[in-house]
């Protein structure tokens, strides 16, 4: 029971939030039918039907709601002094109506499925599209994507393929449906020991990874399988640490063995010591497969290998050989090879504002065709582009720097994780809003600092309303002003952050 009315008011504000984004789903969502408002992105508001408008409607109050009630739940106390447990109950209780209505912001989940089956058929989902491949629900999935193939990994492939046999459509999206809440149930777990040893409060954590609006609609409603990524990044993570504590347990019974109370001979202490050295080798094997796991969902979750082998100490080749051998494995058995490298040229074809270098990109194009050099846009794109993927090498190397200096800070080097997480999300070629899932359960456990948590919290509801709710992009409505607002964003924000002479 909530203790205080106010606290009672803003969780009924978010369970009647949830309730309107769900009736938004059904109206206005990412409809297996296909697009319930097809003439908005070249008509407007004129060219669809008034139960579009009215989906529309639900959607912008209910984020609104959402958005304002999970604030409001975040400086009411609950974070500092309610139980872990009662935020989740809330959190439960304000997604509950998402969980039995359609997808909202993405028809990703579709695209799964198709891939899923493609595999299932015998057929080669890293080799062709959908459409190729004669998958029966592609009229769900989005044209642009209809000859595009896979970017995910076999881990990916092979849970899209067995939840492609519970029954058609419906049921593939359900058995979708339980591989989020099962990603959810295992980040659930795996949070609180990670944020202990990193010095946040377990009801900061959860509030911050898993009842933002961002996580309400690209993870529970949508399915995107980042929300995967997530949970076994933060698992890996987590798993880890506890490898480190009972190497330094292991390191405290070699220099000064006490016997256990009632025990006279030293032999009690050296056999623990031996069965728990063993259950560390076997806690580094089990960290490099969660690891090859998020690799085998998402190959950019390669990025956190590094911070979970620093964490690992002197067992990190166990950690590194078991992860080989893994993601070798579920290729084998997929029968797929690595043919989802090939694979990722294609994601970068999209041209929008939410990737921050390709916003720069993309204004330095609009003002060359305003000088009349339009032949030099693509190359102004190509060159921003490519200055985001240096940015994001010098990110990454500050990263390892930093967490090989610091490998004795537990909380360091997972800061030092999330936030290349985040500059990997943010400074490749194209950004989606639910590329921000994995990294940002990574740092609401990690991070301190109470600015950059704000931060991280504002941005979290910024991705959440980047798509509408039948999936057409923002950036994709809003060219121009979103990259020339984005560029000037990243200008000021450089000018700020310059050390200011000191008298």
């Amino acid at each position: 029971m909530l203790p205080h009315a106010t606290s009672r008011a803003t969780a009924a504000l978010g369970c009647v939030s949830g309730v309107l984004l769900a009736v938004s789903a059904y109206l206005a969502g990412a409809l297996p039918g296909g697009d319930p408002g097809p003439g908005l992105r070249l008509g407007g508001f004129g060219a669809v039907p008034g139960s579009f408008s009215l989906g529309l409607a639900c959607w912008l109050a209910g984020m609104a709601g959402w958005t304002v009630a999970w604030w409001r739940l975040g400086r009411a106390g609950e974070l500092s002094s309610g139980p872990a447990w009662r935020l989740l109950a809330i959190g439960a209780a304000w997604a509950a109506p998402l969980l039995v209505a359609p997808p909202l912001g993405s028809r990703d989940a579709y695209a799964y499925a198709c891939q899923g089956w493609l595999w299932r058929a015998g057929l080669n989902p890293y080799a062709m599209g959908v459409a190729d491949g004669g998958c029966p629900w592609t009229a769900s999935v989005p044209e642009l994507w209809w000859h595009t193939p896979t970017p995910y990994g076999p881990v990916a492939v092979l849970l899209t393929g067995a939840v492609t046999g519970l029954g058609g459509l419906l049921g593939a999206l359900a058995g979708l449906r339980l591989l989020t809440l099962a990603a959810v149930a295992l980040l659930t777990l795996a949070l609180p020991p990670l944020a202990r040893a990193c010095g946040v409060p377990v009801p900061a954590a959860y509030w911050l990874a898993l009842l933002t609006p961002l996580t309400a609609v690209h993870a529970l409603s949508a399915l995107h399988n980042d929300a995967l990524v997530a949970a076994l990044t933060v698992t890996a993570l987590t798993v880890s640490l506890a490898h480190r504590r009972q190497d330094h347990d292991d390191l405290a019974g070699t220099v000064a063995p006490l016997p256990d109370p009632g025990v006279s001979s030293p032999q009690f202490a050296q056999d623990r010591a031996r069965v728990g050295g063993a259950a560390a080798w076997w806690g580094a094997v089990g960290v490099g497969v969660l690891g090859a796991g998020a690799v085998g969902v998402k190959v950019t979750a390669v990025v956190v290998v590094p911070f979970v082998l620093i964490l690992l100490g002197r067992r990190w080749w166990a950690g590194a050989v078991a992860g080989v051998a893994a993601f070798a494995g579920v290729s084998a058995v997929s029968g797929l090879g690595v043919g989802w490298v090939s694979a990722l040229r294609g994601t970068g074809e999209l041209v929008q504002w939410s990737s921050p270098p390709t916003a720069v990109g993309m204004a330095a194009g609009y003002v060359l065709r305003l000088v009349g050099r339009g032949e030099w846009v693509d190359a102004a794109v190509a060159v921003g582009r490519a200055l985001g993927l240096v940015a994001l090498a010098a990110v990454g190397v500050w990263g390892l720097v930093h967490a090989w200096r610091r490998r004795g800070d537990a909380g360091a080097v997972v800061r030092a994780c999330g936030w290349v997480m985040a500059a990997t999300a943010l400074l490749g070629p194209v950004f989606y809003p639910w590329y921000a899932l994995a990294p940002l359960a990574v740092l609401a456990a990690a991070e301190t600092d109470p600015r950059r948590r704000r931060w991280l919290a504002v941005g979290a509801v910024v991705c959440a309303l980047l798509t509408l709710p039948n999936g057409l992009g923002v950036p994709v409505l809003t060219k121009a002003v979103g990259a020339f607002a984005v560029t000037i964003a990243l200008i000021v924000a450089a000018v700020r952050s310059r050390p200011r002479a000191t008298a």
